[in-house]
């Protein structure tokens, strides 16, 4: 009987210790601390990245100068970081320059203390999107300056789920306000559309190329800071011969799938990470891992 005890509680204990151990690596995991965060949080990080968009954009229109290029924004809950394609150490305020004029950043409470809103705010960087997690860090891409098709490569089901993801983080979040999604021929059909978290009036369906480069309705009021975002599947791109599609500087292809030709790929990897290739975006847990929707 005291044997039968004594082993109860030791295993007891053991139980014990196990479970903590699984909520301190959980606590202390990105993607653990990720998949905790509902639309509320991902709403508050878009508002910070559209905040400061938009006082990168009055800066500089302020200043006289012309914008910069920005390759990726990383959003950590300290800094707001821009990293540039090319060095350009004059970062309007609240922005401030590295030595090397090619990472600008900020205090997101800067931001927010002076009062301003991030929805409906113009900015030309509203096909800025998230990709993913690097370190914990939420990592955005504006994909308009991806001149050519990006590709997104990879299990089929993790492909959707992360095209999904981008869709609806575009069309329905701070960002994207003055952004355009076009699902073009095979992209309007259930595989694709099932999964978007969200329906909208800049979320918009064509049949044909001709169709989707042609109709302009529903393009939102923004002049040059009007953005379009087309996404075909494979077989689309390479039946339209998509890769000679006349689009605009400011336009962006995406394609579900493998091709050739592709500008940009970007691999889905089964244990959630991506791999970039040329773009050099470090990427720990795809988008569609911890996302909410974005209300």
């Amino acid at each position: 009987m005291i044997a039968s005890l004594v082993l109860s509680v030791v295993l007891g204990l053991v139980l014990l210790g196990t479970a903590a151990a699984l909520t301190r690596r959980k606590r202390n995991s990105p993607s653990g601390q990720a998949r905790t965060a509902g639309p509320g949080a991902d709403r508050k990080v878009l508002d910070t990245v559209a905040l400061g968009l938009h006082a990168l954009a009055e800066g500089r229109a302020h200043d006289v100068r012309p914008l910069p290029d920005v390759h990726s924004v990383v959003h950590s809950e300290q800094r707001l970081t821009l990293q540039l394609a090319q060095a350009d150490a004059a970062a309007p305020s609240p922005w401030t320059s590295d030595v090397s004029g090619k990472e600008w950043s900020l205090d997101p409470a800067s931001l927010r203390a002076a009062g301003t809103i991030g929805a409906g705010r113009a900015h030309p960087y509203s096909l800025t999107v998230t990709l993913g997690l690097h370190r914990g860090d939420r990592v955005l891409v504006d994909l308009s300056q991806l001149s050519g098709p990006i590709a997104l490569t990879g299990d089929d089901h993790e492909v959707l789920r992360l095209a999904q993801a981008v869709i609806t983080e575009i069309v329905s979040g701070p960002v994207g306000v003055l952004a355009t999604v076009v699902l073009v021929g095979s992209a309007t059909t259930p595989p694709v559309t099932d999964g978007l978290g969200s329906r909208s009036a800049r979320l918009r369906t064509a049949a044909t190329r001709e169709e989707a480069l042609a109709d302009e309705d529903g393009m939102p009021a923004g002049g040059t800071h009007a953005r379009r975002l087309f996404v075909v599947t494979a077989a689309q791109f390479r039946d339209e011969s998509w890769g000679n599609a006349p689009l605009r500087e400011t336009d962006a292809l995406l394609v579900l799938g493998w091709i050739t030709d592709a500008e940009w790929h970007v691999g889905v990897n089964a244990d959630g990470s991506l791999d970039t290739g040329r773009l050099g975006v470090l990427v720990d847990t795809h988008t569609a891992r911890f996302s909410g929707l974005v209300d």
